[in-house]
């Protein structure tokens, strides 16, 4: 669910009629009906539904530009920038009339649309683009991730470790036990440092980047190590095109934080990086 909608009162029902209402008045205006050409309007919401944990919050501004949310969408999917800011401004309508707050509006309507465009991409894909619960395994992350041109390699039980394609290497592992999906971002220092040097580069990632909690982490066996996670379901699939993103995003906002070490304590800023 849209961590932004679990302040309302029955987020789920709420989102249903958002989306409902987004689907009727689209389809009722002649000058943008075609957004939802071949599009099924249950299949739009159970998308929305079911794909609403892979989204990462993103700074203020990003919201402030409708347009993101198309741009890395499938481009025999994209329409006209008219159309789409028609769509947006439907949509805006649609979470006034449920009571979302005037606050809320930017980043929910960025969310919403950003499904909405892997859904109907969905309607035009001639290959499966969701991994299916029962194939999330670390076989089956190394067959999309290599066919899909990622580095990738398996490390440990469970676990994927993607380098390349991504600002900083990411492990990706599945926890079975409540069927999600992890991505983990590590960076161990260097030999001799503290675990007080490496919460001071914690504090400062933080204090720049409030979006992305990360956390300094004692280690028995090794040195202090800077530690970001993100965590989502997948008991209803796997929407590869978001999985892809999301990975890119953590690790982009994984590098950031590591680069807030101006002292070189992490090994990552040690190896010509």
């Amino acid at each position: 669910m849209f961590e932004l909608l679990e302040k309302y009162k029955n987020p789920t029902l709420t989102l249903n009629q958002i989306v409902q209402s987004l689907f009727e008045k689209v389809k009722a205006n002649p000058a943008i009906a075609h957004y939802f050409l071949s599009v099924s309007m249950d299949a739009l919401v159970q998308d929305v539904q079911r794909f609403s944990y892979f989204v990462m919050a993103q700074p203020e501004s990003f919201y402030r530009e409708p347009l993101n949310a198309q741009k890395s969408s499938m481009p025999n999917i994209q329409v006209s920038s008219f159309v789409f800011g028609e769509v947006h401004k439907v949509l805006l309508q649609c979470l006034k009339s449920n009571d979302i707050s005037e606050d809320d509006l930017p980043r929910l309507s960025f969310e919403i649309l950003e499904i909405v465009e892997e859904s109907r991409a969905q309607f035009s894909d001639t290959i499966m683009m969701v991994l299916k619960m029962e194939d999330v395994s670390p076989e089956g992350l190394m067959q999309v991730f290599t066919r899909f041109k990622f580095d990738a390699k398996v490390a440990g039980k469970n676990e994927v470790l993607v380098t390349g394609g991504l600002d900083i290497p990411v492990n990706v592992k599945i926890r079975a036990k409540d069927k999600s999906l992890v991505l983990i971002g590590k960076a161990v220092s260097i030999e001799n440092s503290s675990i007080s040097d490496v919460e001071e580069i914690a504090q400062l990632a933080i204090e720049r980047y409030p979006l992305y909690q990360l956390r300094a982490v004692e280690d028995e066996d090794d040195w202090p190590f800077l530690l970001m996670e993100k965590a989502f379901p997948y008991q209803h699939g796997v929407p590869l095109r978001m999985l892809f993103r999301l990975l890119k995003t953590f690790s982009s906002n994984f590098h950031r934080s590591v680069k807030c070490d101006s002292r070189r304590v992490l090994a990552w800023n040690n190896a010509n990086h």
